[in-house]
C-alpha cells in the first residue's frame, strides 16, 4: 500500500474499473458521481482538478488487469504491487486547487502530471480530481492559458516520451535521419513533429493508407506502409538513407526484421512502444546487430527539469501554431464515454491522441 495515509474529503465524478477483461470495453467501466475525493496526504503533494486526460495504450493492458512492471512506477518503484486500482489512467492536465507547502506550486497553476504509481496500482486519472506528487507534476507556463484543454490533454506523455526517446536516449542530433516505426500513435506523431522541428530527415510508417497524408502533413519526408516493410528491398532502401535513430513503437517483434536492419553503424534503436500488443518475448544477444545500440526510455527523476522546459516550450509552440492540434489530437470524449474512447484505441482507428474531457 502507499507510504502515506489519505483521508477522503467529499465526493467526485470518476470512472471505475469494475469488470476487467469484459467486452466491449464499455462493459469494464462504471461511471460514478459519488467516488471519494482524495485529500493531500502530506506537504509534497498537490490536489488537481483534472480537465483532460490523454489515453495511453498501456491502459488497454490495465483494463484487462494484465501484469505491470516495477519500472512503470518510476520514482515510486519501491511501492510496487500488482493490485489493480479502482481508477486507472496514467496522465492528466488540469488546475491545482490545493498545494502542499513543499511543492512549489500554487492554487490556479495549469499543470500536467503523471498519476501516482502510473494509475496501475493506485488511483489514476479517469476522475474529476487526483493527487500528484510534486516530482510528477509540471507547470505548463503562461501560454497554457491560451490553449484549450483538449489540445493540452494531447501533449504531455506522448510529447515527452517521443522527445526523450529521440534526443535523450538516442542522443539524436539536428539533421540526423530518424525512422519512426508506428508513427500514427500519439508518441509517433510527436516523434515526427519534434524531429522535424530539429531539422531531421524523418521516415515514418503506418499500417493504414488512409493515414499517410496526416503523417506527411506532420512533416514526414517519406511515409512507408507496414506491409511494404515485409519486402527486404524496402528495408534496404530505408537503411540506405543512413538511419541514425529508430523510434520503435510497434514492439519487440519488430527489432529483428526491421529496426536493427535499417539502423546504420553507430545508430540507436529506442524501443518504447507496444502497438503490436506483444508485451514480452524471449530475446537473446543476437537481437542487437553488431555496432548498433538498443535502449529504451521512461521518465526518470533526473529528467524533471528538462521535461519542465520541453513541456512549457511545446505549449508555446502549440499556441503559436507551430504544432497544430489537428495533427497530434485525434478525438475527444466525455469522461463517462471512456468505453468508446478505449474502443477507438482498440480498433487502431486513432491517428494521434485520444483525450477524455472532464468539464
Amino acid at each position: 500500500m502507499p507510504s502515506w495515509d489519505n483521508v477522503p474529503k467529499g465526493t467526485m465524478r470518476a470512472v471505475t474499473l469494475t469488470s476487467p477483461k469484459s467486452t466491449p470495453p464499455a462493459a469494464c467501466f462504471t461511471y460514478r458521481t459519488d467516488y471519494p475525493r482524495p485529500s493531500l496526504p502530506n506537504s509534497k503533494f498537490c490536489l488537481v482538478r483534472i480537465r483532460a486526460v490523454g489515453l495511453n495504450r498501456a491502459e488497454l493492458r490495465a483494463r484487462n488487469a494484465e501484469p505491470v512492471s516495477p519500472v512503470e512506477f518510476g520514482i515510486f518503484k519501491s511501492e510496487f504491487h500488482n493490485d489493480c486500482p479502482p481508477i486507472i489512467g496514467e496522465e492528466f492536465v488540469g488546475e491545482v486547487v490545493e498545494a502542499g507547502a513543499e511543492t512549489g506550486f500554487a492554487e490556479g497553476d495549469r499543470v500536467a502530471g503523471w498519476a501516482y504509481g502510473g494509475g496501475k496500482a493506485y488511483d489514476g486519472s479517469y476522475a474529476e480530481y487526483t493527487i500528484a506528487h510534486h516530482r510528477r507534476l509540471w507547470k505548463l507556463g503562461p501560454a497554457a492559458a491560451e490553449v484549450g484543454w483538449d489540445a493540452l490533454g494531447a501533449i504531455p506523455m506522448g510529447l515527452w516520451t517521443a522527445y526523450g526517446a529521440i534526443f535523450l536516449a538516442a542522443e539524436t542530433k539536428p539533421h540526423d535521419v530518424v525512422f519512426v516505426h508506428g508513427a500514427t500513435s500519439s508518441v509517433g506523431l510527436w516523434g515526427v513533429l519534434v524531429a522535424k522541428d530539429q531539422g531531421c530527415y524523418v521516415i515514418a510508417s503506418t499500417r493504414q493508407a488512409s493515414k499517410v497524408q496526416k503523417l506527411k502533413d506532420a512533416g514526414a519526408d517519406w511515409v512507408v506502409l507496414e506491409e511494404e516493410l515485409r519486402d527486404p528491398k524496402v528495408v534496404q532502401a530505408i537503411a540506405a538513407k543512413g538511419v541514425n535513430t529508430v523510434l520503435e513503437l510497434v514492439g519487440l517483434e519488430a527489432l529483428g526484421p526491421i529496426s536493427m536492419p535499417v539502423t546504420k553503424r553507430g545508430g540507436t534503436v529506442v524501443k518504447c512502444g507496444i502497438l503490436g500488443k506483444v508485451w514480452q518475448m524471449p530475446v537473446g544477444a543476437g537481437i542487437v546487430t553488431a555496432m548498433r545500440k538498443l535502449t529504451t526510455f521512461t521518465t526518470l527523476d533526473e529528467d524533471y527539469d528538462h521535461a519542465a522546459r520541453v513541456l512549457a516550450e511545446t505549449v508555446e509552440k502549440v499556441r503559436d501554431g507551430k504544432y497544430k492540434k489537428e495533427i497530434f489530437l485525434d478525438s475527444t470524449f466525455d469522461l463517462k464515454d471512456v468505453g468508446a474512447a478505449h474502443q477507438r484505441m482498440e480498433d487502431n482507428a486513432a491517428c494521434g491522441k485520444v483525450v477524455l474531457l472532464v468539464p
